[in-house]
């Protein structure tokens, strides 16, 4: 169905060069068909056509098949060394865990009355997720979830193969080729979320930076999630993934709606830690955090 638009973008770059127009250098003729393939499945859910053919058409978006390799073989946590059951965290971070709790107690209690849910949670994972909202958040995430939605084109992927199979043999491997195209899908629904969310929020969604795998903010939400559990956390009247005290409003919603309750069983807890990142690495991290924080604790909100 979509061919006829390939051969059309083919067309009508030959009858550019013809009348003297050239597009971006970094525009070939290849990637002005990717660009289209994309173009379609943001119109397939629901976006009009002219904005997607004007946010692909801008020359912020570049395909890269670094992004693509960075998502398919290291997007996982990785394990510590010394400890291949956890992360590896500084322990510096408990201490400047603790600080984050007290400095921000005004937001914890008002989380307290809403949620059940304890400050050393909320602060366990924005450790874990961002450095307590320090880490610099260095990739466009409009190009990553691009680069990962284009994966549905198997002459893509064919491509992203031939430039990578020496470094990434498994890239021929079946269950790679299966992950790609569910990451591929998945890119889909976060890409149109994040023009929604840029939407509702009046910036430019080619301007927002987060990970390399389109997460965004201190607590790391992808755009579905946000938008299904983002809150506000300040009473200004506007959700914001980036805004702090947003962030640990909607991590204390999306633990609650996942389970997390205080007094609930650590098997019931590990559960909702499982739902926010599906790594048991991750879960393991998290818990780990949360004992620590918990050891000596020096504020509650209830």
């Amino acid at each position: 169905m979509r061919q006829p638009l390939r051969v059309c973008a083919s067309l009508l770059l030959f009858l550019l060069a013809a009348v003297g127009i050239s597009l971006p250098a970094m525009a070939s003729s290849q990637d002005f068909t990717i660009r289209s393939f994309v173009e379609d499945l943001l119109v397939e859910k629901g976006l009009e056509r002219s904005r997607a053919t004007a946010m692909l058409a801008d020359p912020r978006v570049a395909i890269n098949t670094e992004i693509v390799i960075k998502n398919l073989f290291y997007s996982s946590p990785k394990p510590s060394e010394k400890q291949p059951l956890y992360m590896e965290i500084d322990p510096a971070y408990i201490e400047k865990g603790r600080e984050f709790i007290t400095s921000h107690s005004g937001t914890f209690t008002s989380i307290g009355y809403q949620w059940d849910v304890s400050p050393e949670i909320i602060t366990a994972i924005l450790i874990v997720e961002s450095r307590l909202g320090t880490y610099p958040m260095r990739y466009n995430v409009f190009l990553a979830y691009t680069n990962l939605a284009v994966l549905l084109d198997p002459d893509y992927f064919a491509r992203v193969q031939d430039r990578h199979i020496e470094t990434y043999p498994l890239l021929s491997d079946e269950r790679t080729i299966q992950r790609a195209q569910t990451r591929g899908r998945w890119a889909v629904n976060q890409l149109y979320g994040l023009i929604v969310l840029s939407d509702e929020l009046e910036i430019d969604p080619l301007e927002i930076h987060g990970s390399f795998a389109g997460a965004m903010g201190p607590g790391q939400f992808i755009p579905t999630s946000f938008l299904t559990y983002g809150v506000d956390g300040d009473g200004d009247g506007r959700r914001d993934p980036f805004n702090i005290k947003d962030a640990m409003a909607s991590i204390a919603n999306y633990l609650t709606k996942a389970g997390w309750g205080e007094g609930a069983s650590v098997e019931k807890k590990r559960k909702a830690v499982w739902h926010y990142n599906r790594s048991e690495i991750y879960v393991n991290t998290i818990m780990m955090l949360y004992r620590k924080l918990s050891e000596d604790k020096i504020y509650s909100p209830h």
